[in-house]
């Protein structure tokens, strides 16, 4: 029953955090559909609007820093993401993602990923090299095996995969081997 309990306070709280940052790339007043700027940059969110791609007037905004996307009918991203080099928030979760992420995700400076609540059945090996990432959300997807490269996300603070069929000598290994990670599961 305390195990229980403090599972429960566990989930409770990355919730919360989760909704903190989510507020913080939302701080102010909400941005314009078309986009906004912060103090961290320029924000585009175009949660609920029924998406089912990416196209070029989303890829093509390379000055982007906040990408959200959350709440849409999105199935697959376009290897063209790959020109925002400027992105450190990326949202897709509660959209209808599947398979992995496109390899072309190290190219972008992610700090927050957050592709939960989606049908994705893989990580990219490339999530590796996201050096500056800090918070992962790969929860309530089909996630069964990590690829060996999430060990070097060593400024990882966040890392949520409740939801996912994965082993338990997995999850071990992932907190044996980030240890300074809160790892939800």
């Amino acid at each position: 029953m305390k195990n229980l309990l403090i599972i429960v306070m566990g989930a409770a709280l990355l919730g919360l955090g989760g909704w903190v940052v989510y507020g913080q790339t939302r701080s102010g007043s909400e941005p314009p559909a078309n986009g906004g700027t912060s103090e961290q940059g320029s924000i585009l969110d175009l949660s609920n609007k029924g998406l089912t791609k990416v196209g070029p007037d989303i890829y093509n905004k390379t000055d982007v820093s906040t990408l959200i996307l959350s709440g849409n009918n999105i199935e697959s991203l376009p290897s063209q993401m790959g020109k925002m080099t400027n992105l450190e928030i990326l949202r897709l979760d509660h959209n209808r993602l599947q398979g992995s992420l496109i390899a072309e995700i190290r190219k972008m400076p992610l700090r927050v990923l957050d592709v939960s609540y989606n049908n994705m059945t893989g990580i990219p090996a490339e999530i590796g090299q996201l050096s500056k990432l800090e918070t992962l959300n790969y929860s309530y997807n089909n996630i069964d095996t990590l690829p060996n490269e999430i060990y070097n996300l060593k400024l990882l603070k966040q890392l949520n995969l409740t939801g996912n069929p994965l082993p338990a000598d997995t999850v071990s290994k992932l907190r044996s081997e980030l240890p300074d990670t809160t790892i939800n599961f």
